[in-house]
Order: C-alpha cells, then sequence, then structure tokens
C-alpha cells in the first residue's frame, strides 16, 4: 500500500489510492455517469500523470469486498482567499489565504449503474460524508487546512451540493477574481463552494 488508509464507517464501500493493487487497470471499466466525457477523460488519461507529478491524489471506491468499481474522486491541496471572521468569502482588508483541500473530481462509475441502483441511499452523499469527509478531516488534523472546497459545473449541481454543506459566494466580484486569476482551466465558469473544515466530523 502507498498510504495508511483513514478508517472509514462506510457500510457498503472501501477505498483505495489509484496507485495501489493495478487500480490503472479498473480505469478500463470507468465511465462517469450522466455522459460526464471530461471526468471520465481525466480518469483514463490524466489522473496517473497528475499522480505522478505530486499535482493531485487520485481514490477508487469499490463495492466493500470486492473489485467492482462504485465511483472515482479526486484531492489536491490549494489555498484559497478567506476572511475567518465571516462565514462568507470576499474580500477585504482581513481577507487572507489559507490552505484548504479541493475536492477536484466525484463522479459514479456508469458500468455499475444497476449495483448503484440497488441501494436505498444517494451513493455519491454516502462516499462524501463516510469516505471523502473522514480523509479530508485526518489531512487537516496532519498537515491543517481551513477549508474544504470545489467547483460545481452548474447551478443543480451546485444546488446538490448544497445539501453537503457547501457554501456558495454571493459576492460577484469575489468570482470574478476566482475565474481571472486562480481558476484552472479545467475549472473556468464553474461556481465555486467551499466548507470550513470545523463543520466536517466523522
Amino acid at each position: 500500500m502507498s498510504f495508511i488508509p483513514v478508517e472509514i464507517n462506510s457500510e457498503y464501500f472501501s477505498y483505495e489510492r489509484l496507485v495501489d493493487n493495478n487500480n490503472e487497470f479498473s480505469l478500463r471499466r470507468f465511465a462517469a455517469i450522466h455522459n460526464a466525457e471530461g471526468i471520465t477523460d481525466y480518469f483514463r488519461n490524466q489522473a496517473m500523470k497528475d499522480e505522478n507529478d505530486n499535482s493531485v491524489r487520485n481514490y477508487l471506491v469499490k463495492l466493500k469486498g470486492t473489485e467492482v468499481l462504485i465511483g472515482c474522486f479526486s484531492l489536491k491541496n490549494g489555498s484559497i482567499p478567506y476572511n475567518e471572521k465571516s462565514i462568507e468569502l470576499k474580500f477585504s482588508k482581513e481577507t487572507k489565504l489559507v490552505p484548504g483541500i479541493e475536492l477536484v473530481n466525484i463522479a459514479l462509475n456508469d458500468y455499475s449503474l444497476k449495483i448503484i441502483k440497488q441501494f436505498d441511499k444517494k451513493v455519491g452523499r454516502n462516499i462524501f460524508y463516510d469516505i471523502i469527509q473522514p480523509v479530508v478531516k485526518h489531512i487537516s488534523e496532519e498537515t491543517g487546512v481551513k477549508v474544504l472546497y470545489l467547483f460545481a459545473a452548474n447551478s443543480k449541481l451546485a444546488n446538490y451540493y448544497k445539501t453537503w454543506g457547501f457554501y456558495p459566494v454571493d459576492d460577484k466580484s469575489f468570482n470574478a477574481r476566482l475565474n481571472e486569476d486562480w481558476q484552472s482551466e479545467y475549472s473556468q465558469d464553474c461556481i465555486f463552494m467551499y466548507k470550513p473544515i470545523v463543520e466536517i466530523s466523522y
């Protein structure tokens, strides 16, 4: 194993690093649901390259005790402008860069959709709460992290991520600044959202 897995309490799922257990070959049976071709292409063609140059850490979620690939997610470290005296992010003299973790990708596997639909719970939400949050919390305890953040591809996804405890930023100048100065080409024109680490428990 390339790392010591964080103990998680998921009843149905386990997770592994992409670089372990020949997982790169497992991605041949991965296609993101909802025809998200960009994410499919990322995991099939770019994920291992990003692993090798230490840009991102990619994880595979499997049906517990099997090699059935349920989904994938990616995390990477970054810094964002953050005003600690307000829950709302905005630019002011009190704004400073603080360490964060970006949830770069999260996607379920279309090849396993029949299995996913058998669960009586939302699998993506379950993976976020039972796997991603404990991993992020563990990282924050080891290195010091203030915020978990992501870039939602559209308003429908942004509304969904609100149910996971993520906040949008209403300040238009803030979002414009992010688009101009910070967002990568991959996340251009997406909706920035964040969740303070202090609100994450497991």
